[in-house]
């Protein structure tokens, strides 16, 4: 972004990066600093005070401060349980430093803790980490959905990009029912995956992948009310794909980074 928004206006245009969410109206941290890692969030803005409880190999990231709402309004329930005892916000956020040497360099959002699981083996798996660096790896694909909680390996159930299969292929995807089924594609994916599995370890590594026809469902809650892909529920609501990716099936529709010649 930074070399696109130089090469267009002739000289180079800051870009910070901020979190929050609605119940703290919205943001908590901001990244005041040139930095160069896309997920820094920065540190805290003035009277918010920030809270790190150790989950995994990251952190909760916890809200307190003037900016938070002070409970949902007619559910005690919801209210009591969004709050730890020292009052601070739960906000099921996970996050790291960028350096823990120096907090002052910011923190790096890592996603959803309630959507991250741990494989049979034990290994944590950073769901949005996975995702992030899957859809960098792979540009043919929209979106995707990383499987695995108590398999044995990491999978993905992922949508096609309209745009770039055109642009690979000159033609739209071939779809069998629920599974886009097109060889000349799964090539494509393939090679894609097979690269990108080069690069990390065994938390992040996609062994295979599932291309799905039928786009997520806003209706089915597949789809949050934010707008973005509720991983698990995509996961319940298509477990009958989720078993074809770990059963060790020959389903021809599933890619795997082997498959690339």
């Amino acid at each position: 972004m930074r070399a696109v928004a130089e090469r267009t206006t002739g000289h180079p245009v800051p870009i910070t990066g901020s979190w929050g969410l609605t119940e703290t109206a919205p943001a908590v941290t901001n990244a005041h600093y040139d930095f160069e890692e896309s997920g820094n969030i920065g540190v805290p803005l003035p009277g918010a005070d920030v809270l790190l409880v150790p989950s995994g190999d990251a952190y909760e990231i916890r809200a307190r401060g003037p900016m938070v709402t002070p409970g949902y309004l007619h559910r005690e329930d919801l209210t009591e349980a969004a709050f730890d005892d020292e009052g601070f916000y739960r906000t099921g956020d996970a996050v790291t430093l960028t350096d823990p040497e120096d907090p002052d360099r910011g923190l790096l959002f890592r996603g959803r803790i309630a959507e991250d699981f741990k494989l049979a083996t034990g290994t944590f798996v950073r769901v949005g980490a996975v995702r992030t660096a899957l859809l960098s790896a792979c540009p043919m694909l929209s979106d995707a959905v990383i499987t695995g909680e108590n398999a044995d390996e990491v999978c993905a159930l992922a949508w096609p990009h309209a745009g770039e299969v055109a642009h690979l292929l000159g033609r739209v995807a071939t779809v069998d029912g629920e599974v886009v089924h097109d060889p000349e594609l799964a090539e494509h994916v393939a090679r894609a995956l097979a690269e990108y599995n080069a690069t990390v370890g065994s938390a992040g590594r996609v062994v295979r992948v599932l291309l799905l026809a039928r786009p997520a469902g806003l209706d089915s809650g597949e789809i949050t009310d934010k707008g973005y892909v509720n991983q698990r529920k995509v996961r319940q609501l298509r477990a009958d794909l989720v078993e074809i990716l770990h059963d060790g099936s020959e389903s021809p529709a599933v890619i795997t980074a082997r498959s690339a010649s």
